[in-house]
């Protein structure tokens, strides 16, 4: 029997945003007391929660997210296993040729660090385990489709020049941020569904992440 996962955080007024970014504001445009029907509105960053960032995000004339594959964003995905990381870890190109032999041309690829339970609060941008610049480029040569991770980012947010993001969606990598629940997910792989809304032209956007166990 399959097993369903959901790996999305859920946007609400209350959740933690990226520093400096306007929280969510969600509003009844319509109401079931006074109108026929209810309808909402809702107003955020398209880099917000569970998102995915598109080429696009840090690169000229880069791969928006309405031109991403759905080849890439559905299938099967590795899990790398970093709980070990925790509060100012780096993953380093050390760490990632332990576990290269899993990782295949084309490969998406899931970092587990646990860092998702403290999305409630604004320790969730604070001093988070985070790719160094060199185990990046490391990724690139292995020519993955997907990076997710279960952190804000793949780099610290004090990147110089945000070479890491740069470096990965240069070379056409799509990056996956926010995610929820990996630790939930006790095997070294799973197929997975990211399905972002098809917004023209869009440098990134959130998007429901779900985990299929077969």
């Amino acid at each position: 029997m399959k097993k369903y996962i959901d790996l999305t955080h859920r946007i609400d007024e209350s959740m933690p945003v990226f520093p400096g970014d306007p929280p969510p504001e969600i509003r009844e445009v319509m109401t079931l007391g006074q109108d026929i029907c209810t309808v909402q509105s809702i107003q955020f960053n398209n880099h917000i929660g569970t998102h995915l960032d598109a080429p696009s995000h840090f690169i000229e004339g880069g791969m928006t997210v309405d031109k991403i594959p759905l080849e890439s964003l559905i299938g099967k995905a590795v899990i790398l296993d970093f709980t070990d990381k925790g509060k100012n870890h780096l993953i380093t190109k050390k760490d990632l040729q332990a576990q290269e032999y899993r990782i295949l041309p084309g490969s998406r690829v899931l970092i587990k660090t646990g860092w998702d339970i403290t999305f409630s609060s604004s320790a969730f941008y604070e001093n988070f385990p985070c790719l160094t610049l060199e185990a990046t480029k490391f990724l690139v040569t292995l020519k993955i489709r997907l990076l997710g991770m279960d952190t804000p980012s793949p780099s610290p947010l004090d990147d110089p020049g945000q070479t890491i993001h740069k470096t990965l969606l240069d070379a056409g990598i799509v990056i996956l941020e926010s995610v929820k629940n990996l630790t939930l997910i006790n095997r070294d792989q799973c197929q997975i569904i990211i399905l972002p809304p098809l917004i023209k032209d869009f440098s990134g956007a959130p998007c429901r992440v779900v985990a299929v166990l077969e």
